[in-house]
């Protein structure tokens, strides 16, 4: 019976080795592949990351590395192929999930698209202000000012100072006309820390309330942190009647 067993048992560390063998080189490729696109050498890296292919057909990491390449050099179509290889390898890429949704959002437009990948990525990692703020941005750029404030908001709750969430914020309360709303949620991320963007939003809001009063106060307190800022507001705030 040993006999029987021992050859194939033989032949199971050989290819046990060689899968090994293989597993390392791939981790060598793909870290000279990282190594080139540091040095800003992209095709040198692509040929290296394929390569780590070659020897580990289930390399997401550098599927994911070839595509960002591609779309920072402007191949969006190659970008998108790669990225999606990378993300059926392993659908908790939040790396390659994240940049497919930028390049729906930014650089080919197709909001719906952008916003499967980044909430995708929030199921993953529910803890990345970069990826609420972004469905944030698409549900404005939809005209969805109800969801934009939800995910802008869980954005903040995340970074309180998170200034490009305040932007899809205060744009969004400000097309829905939900002023005295806006009011309300700017003084709970001012009771936080006190931050420029909230006062400048929150004066805005009194003033379309018509309220110079209070708009004024935020001037003042905002005076203290950004005297820019304060000052776009002062202008504003001269101009009701």
């Amino acid at each position: 019976m040993l006999k029987q067993i021992l050859p194939f048992l033989i032949t199971l560390l050989a290819f046990s080795g060689l899968s090994a063998q293989n597993n390392n080189t791939a981790s060598a490729f793909f870290k000279s592949g990282i190594d080139l696109k540091n040095k800003n050498m992209p095709q040198e890296a692509i040929v290296a990351f394929n390569k780590a292919i070659s020897l580990s057909k289930k390399n997401d990491s550098a599927y994911f590395e070839i595509g960002d390449i591609y779309q920072k050099g402007g191949n969006l179509d190659f970008a998108i192929l790669n990225l999606n290889k990378a993300i059926a390898i392993n659908p908790k890429n939040t790396k390659a999930l994240f940049s497919l949704g930028k390049i729906y959002r930014d650089a080919k437009p197709n909001y719906d698209s952008a916003l499967i990948c980044f909430k995708k990525a929030i199921q993953v990692d529910s803890t990345n202000k970069e990826f609420f703020y972004s469905v944030a941005w698409c549900y404005n750029a939809k005209a969805d000012y109800e969801n934009a404030i939800a995910y802008a908001v869980k954005a903040l709750d995340i970074d309180n100072t998170y200034k490009a969430a305040y932007g899809e914020l205060g744009h969004a309360y400000h097309m829905s006309k939900k002023y005295a709303e806006a009011v309300e949620q700017f003084k709970k991320n001012i009771a936080i820390s006190v931050v420029d963007l909230p006062l400048y939003y929150s004066g805005m809001c009194y003033i379309e309330l018509k309220n110079k009063d209070e708009a004024l106060k935020q001037y003042e307190e905002l005076k203290k942190i950004n005297e820019k800022m304060a000052e776009s507001l002062k202008r504003s705030i001269d101009k009701m009647k």
